[in-house]
């Protein structure tokens, strides 16, 4: 499959889509690997934002906030990973690689190996 398909498809199968993306393609390039660990980030902050936020007591509308913001991110990223660009969203970009390290990381041992 084409790197250029990989991203969008990790964002619209949510962190399954990011699962197999990572899982599947062995082949990934670091970019394709961040975007899909950035699309499991996306929808495990978001499951977890509904979750906790739907059980408060007229907090629950500001569920409706972190789902728009959730598409939003979504669209986001399937549009720049469709580009091949990276896509630097404020803290979640941040989150992503610090959760991630090891394997968005793993990429460059092998470059080096080859080397």
């Amino acid at each position: 499959m084409d790197e250029k398909y990989k991203g969008p498809l990790a964002y619209l199968l949510g962190w399954l889509g990011g699962v197999i993306v990572l899982a599947a393609f062995k082949d990934n390039t670091k970019l394709t690997k961040f975007h899909a660990c950035q699309a499991i980030t996306i929808s495990v902050l978001n499951m977890v934002c509904g979750l906790v936020l739907g059980f408060i007591p007229y907090v629950k509308y500001f569920a409706w906030i972190f789902s728009i913001l959730f598409v939003v991110c979504m669209v986001l990223g399937i549009a720049k990973s469709y580009k091949e660009e990276e896509c630097e969203l404020p803290v979640i970009s941040n989150l992503t690689r610090s959760i991630f390290k090891k394997k968005l990381a793993e990429g460059d041992d092998e470059v080096i190996k080859n080397s």
